[in-house]
């Protein structure tokens, strides 16, 4: 315990470190106003091109074509298409919810209706002896866009959520702020806080005591976890500042808003909340593998910017390995990027899970403990023109 308080007092009494956390709670604290000033499209915006192409879709098939019993069939639907779209654009617009307030009787509940035309599209793929099947299908989105568009809708409706008109609302703005957390940016501050650990010990001739009577393992994990509960408790009060910022500007969005996790056969939807919290967890865990392994180069190395620029370069290894799919869905090193991973853009994403990647970070753990045992008594540490009493 002494240790600990030595090593806490000494970390934080580095000007730098507290530079960096201070600079780490700011952007991220302020991060609600910064995603503020980026350009977006409503859904309003595209709800309105969607109507407008749905309207084009009349004017490019050929009349003869609607003429067959399929053919008025799919008239029909893209007459209700068309119509839902102007139900749902006066909906957003009036930016109150599923429907309009005192007008429910006449206004259809947007989620509903959307659910509709959404199975009405995917009627068009099965709709082989329509004459311009082909042509239809080139302006509506794929069977796989509609198959996840309906069970966004199908969420909404079995949760009682209200759609969002607002990119910018709270809850919205904590996806992507927990995206960007979850990325290079804890790997970037776990590699700077890591990095001078043991290097800085080996300037300033602070171990003299070449281990001795605490091992350099022991000191390897009591500054990992310093360094790592210092970054953390930087971040998470960063994103609840951000996240409050962001309610006094919006009053829209609920955490309670569906986002997609995984894909293909895994794909499901679960709530921002759930989101943050998974994405957050599995970020804690990896970033003290990371800091873990930045302390500990810093040891092997004694050069802060080496042992950056290497931990930096390991966050982009699943970029190399995705290229090989089979190699890829084994290799513990695929699972350091945890954003794509979870939101379904991989090729393997269908085939993993949430419980896996916790194994594989264990695994990852496993290999750098077996790693930094023989390190630490192979590799012997500098002290200057300090030597250690042999007698």
């Amino acid at each position: 315990m002494r240790m600990f308080k030595w090593d806490l007092l000494k970390i934080l009494r580095d000007w730098k470190v507290r530079i960096i956390l201070i600079a780490l709670f700011l952007f991220i604290a302020s991060f609600s106003t910064l995603f503020q000033n980026r350009s977006i499209e409503l859904p309003l915006e595209e709800t309105r091109e969607q109507y407008d192409q749905t309207f084009a879709i009349f004017n490019v098939l050929p009349d003869e074509d609607f003429e067959t019993e399929t053919g008025q069939e799919i008239y029909d639907k893209l007459a209700e298409q068309q119509e839902i779209l102007g139900n749902q654009r006066y909906i957003l617009n009036q930016k109150e919810g599923n429907t309009v307030e005192g007008l429910e009787d006449i206004v259809a509940d947007y989620v509903e209706q959307g659910i509709i035309m959404t199975e009405n599209q995917l009627s068009f793929y099965e709709a082989d002896d329509f004459e311009s099947q082909e042509l239809l299908l080139t302006f509506i989105p794929s069977e796989e866009e509609l198959e996840e568009d309906l069970k966004f809708l199908n969420y909404l409706q079995e949760e009682n959520v209200e759609i969002d008109w607002n990119p910018m609302s709270p809850s919205l703005v904590l996806f992507n702020l927990v995206n960007l957390i979850s990325g290079v940016v804890i790997f970037i501050i776990a590699a700077i806080l890591g990095a001078d650990r043991f290097s800085r010990d080996q300037e300033h001739n602070w171990s003299i005591t070449q281990g001795i009577p605490l091992s350099w393992a022991a000191q390897w994990r009591i500054r990992t976890l310093i360094s790592w509960v210092l970054i953390w408790l930087a971040v998470i009060a960063g994103v609840f500042i951000s996240y409050w910022i962001n309610t006094l500007s919006a009053d829209s969005g609920t955490i309670r808003y569906p986002v997609s996790i995984l894909g293909g056969d895994n794909a499901e939807y679960i709530s921002i909340l759930e989101y943050s919290l998974l994405v957050i967890g599995l970020s804690m865990i990896l970033s003290y593998i990371i800091v873990k392994l930045s302390t500990g180069l810093s040891f092997v190395f004694r050069n802060i910017y080496l042992t950056i620029t290497l931990v930096i370069v390991i966050f982009y290894i699943p970029v190399i390995l995705l290229q090989f799919p089979a190699m890829a869905e084994w290799n513990p090193l695929t699972y350091l990027q945890i954003q794509p991973l979870i939101s379904g853009e991989y090729t393997i994403s269908e085939n993993i899970s949430v419980p896996r990647i916790i194994i594989n970070f264990i695994i990852l753990y496993i290999i750098l403990e077996i790693i930094f045992y023989f390190i630490f008594k192979l590799i012997p540490t500098r002290t200057g023109k300090l030597e250690r009493r042999k007698n």
